[in-house]
């Protein structure tokens, strides 16, 4: 009878083990595959950075070849972007108050002179149009 219970007891922590190392087991395995999601999770939003890229490499390789094939928009770029100018011209750029629609205006060697004249209403900023959002 004694080494029926022996048997028994060895028996059921055999079992008893089994259980533990399957649900141990079973743990890594779902740990292993939350871990796989968030990787293929991961690999999506940087294949898709990759295709935006992809994308916008498509438009500035458009510009480059614009760039060195066509003169005028070659032009209009350096104007643009660089304030560039032929010899005979002088570049001004106007700065706009956004709040009182004041304009002042500069030229290439860094003079400002203002404008008296303001904006058009259909110009001026809400808070320029509004006189309860005006301050004193």
């Amino acid at each position: 009878m004694r080494s029926t219970a022996v048997y028994k007891f060895i028996s059921g922590a055999l079992v008893l083990l089994l259980a533990l190392g399957g649900a141990y087991a079973a743990k890594l395995i779902h740990d292993a595959q939350l871990e796989v999601d968030n990787f293929r999770q991961k690999e999506a939003a940087a294949q898709s950075q990759v295709d935006a890229l992809h994308v916008q490499l498509g438009k500035y390789q458009e510009i480059l070849h614009r760039l060195q094939t066509d003169p005028d928009f070659l032009d209009r770029m350096a104007r643009a972007h660089l304030d560039y100018a032929r010899p005979d011209e002088l570049i001004f750029r106007f700065n706009v108050d956004p709040v009182t629609g004041a304009a002042s205006v500069s030229d290439v060697d860094g003079t400002r002179s203002a404008l008296n004249a303001p904006l058009p209403p259909s110009r001026q900023s809400p808070a320029a149009t509004n006189p309860a959002t005006r301050h004193p």
